[in-house]
């Protein structure tokens, strides 16, 4: 039988063993984890993945940048001024106008739009490659602001004589001098008389506004109000005339610098009472286009392509018969726009509708010595101003001054 102590020895070395060698296992796992952490240390950094863009298909070129539209060469102005005659005057804002005033169905109504005539002629022009002439018909811009028909009560039926004065909205001085003087003829009721403006800036509104509350007298039409618009001025009288008094029989257009004679306008028209399709005024005959830029009376070739002007009745003061009015207005669109407005309506379009021009010398047009026996003989006097326009009613109301036949 084993003694117990020897066990015990061998027990006790055993165990001893295991510990030792658990100690040179937990060193050895010590050592691996400090290498294992060194090795981490000084390993770089991980880069971020990025994805390989895709190669572009060898048959799809990459896009060429937008192709930038070849220069057009620029039109010649067609008018002398930057007043934009080929411009619309909607809000106080402008913007191209379109469209052509045609044949009105009647008495009251106000000429319709078309642009059938109008888009004809544009495209014929436009398809030679070269600048296509402004039509009126493209411009014109129908309507009035202010159309006040009161003025011409039972559209007219009721007149002698309708006298349509055109005057610039900045011209209170002149319209004035109208009213204080000649213009007391409106009293009559067989006369009646009215100022035409075109559409005003937006600084003068509120003065026209207030002038017009006043008198009651002023016609303000949908285009633009400027010299080179003095033609779309006309249309716009024409088209009022034909819309609020075409019953009367005799129209005068005239301007706000001209003292009108109107007791002897009156004799005038009474002895013509029969005539029809008439303009009468200060005929000028075989009248050459200015060609020179410089000129006031500038005309492209553009606007008239003519040598020689046909006859025309000056624009500071004609009549015409009641039934030229309308001809003349839808006659108007189908033109050329041209800017000097005698030339255009008494000219371009009473030749166009066979209309006599009748010269009346009468009708002076121009500024004559303030005599009064010249301001009794005459019709329409010419550049008068403001304080003048005093002195010539004098003058036509002297009774003293015995002037023969």
């Amino acid at each position: 039988m084993l003694s117990e102590e020897p066990v015990r020895v061998r027990v006790s070395a055993m165990a001893a063993g295991w510990g030792s060698l658990r100690r040179s296992h937990a060193g050895a796992l010590a050592a691996l984890g400090a290498l294992l952490l060194l090795l981490l240390a000084r390993s770089p950094a991980p880069r971020p993945h990025r994805p390989r863009p895709l190669p572009l298909a060898r048959h799809a070129p990459p896009p060429a940048p937008p192709a930038v539209p070849p220069a057009q060469p620029a039109q010649p102005a067609l008018y002398n001024t930057v007043d934009q005659a080929t411009a619309r005057h909607t809000n106080g804002t402008l913007a191209p106008a379109s469209g052509a005033v045609v044949a009105a169905a009647g008495a009251g109504t106000k000429p319709a739009v078309s642009s059938s005539s109008s888009s004809s002629s544009s495209s014929s022009s436009s398809s030679s490659g070269g600048p296509r002439p402004v039509l009126t018909g493209d411009v014109y811009v129908a309507g009035h602001e202010r159309p006040h028909p009161e003025l011409c009560p039972a559209l007219g039926a009721r007149l002698r004589l309708l006298v349509l004065v055109t005057s610039a909205p900045g011209h209170a001085r002149a319209r004035d001098a109208v009213r204080l003087t000649w213009g007391h003829f409106a009293a009559r009721s067989d006369v009646a008389l009215a100022f035409v403006l075109g559409a005003p800036p937006p600084a003068l509104r509120a003065a026209l506004a207030a002038e017009d509350a006043l008198y009651g007298d002023l016609v303000v039409g949908r285009s633009l109000d400027s010299y080179s618009n003095l033609t779309l001025k006309t249309l716009s009288m024409l088209e009022w005339a034909d819309t609020y008094c075409p019953r009367a029989p005799r129209l005068l257009k005239t301007d706000d610098d001209m003292f009108i004679n109107v007791p002897r306008l009156l004799r005038f028209a009474a002895a013509r009472a029969n005539a029809t399709r008439t303009i009468w005024g200060k005929v000028v005959r075989k009248s050459l286009p200015k060609r020179t830029t410089k000129s006031k009376y500038y005309v492209s070739p553009l606007q008239f392509p003519g040598k020689v002007f046909p006859d025309f009745a000056t624009g500071p003061a004609y009549l015409v018969t009641a039934d030229a009015v309308r001809p003349l207005l839808l006659a108007a669109p189908k033109e050329r726009y041209l800017r000097l407005e005698d030339v255009f309506v008494t000219g371009v379009l009473a030749a166009r509708l066979g209309l006599r021009r009748t010269h009346a010398p009468e009708f002076y047009n121009k500024k004559v010595a303030p005599h009064p026996c010249a301001v009794q003989r005459g019709i329409a006097v010419h550049m008068v101003r403001y304080h003048e326009q005093f002195d010539l009613w004098r003058k036509l109301l002297d009774g003293k001054t015995k002037c023969a036949s």
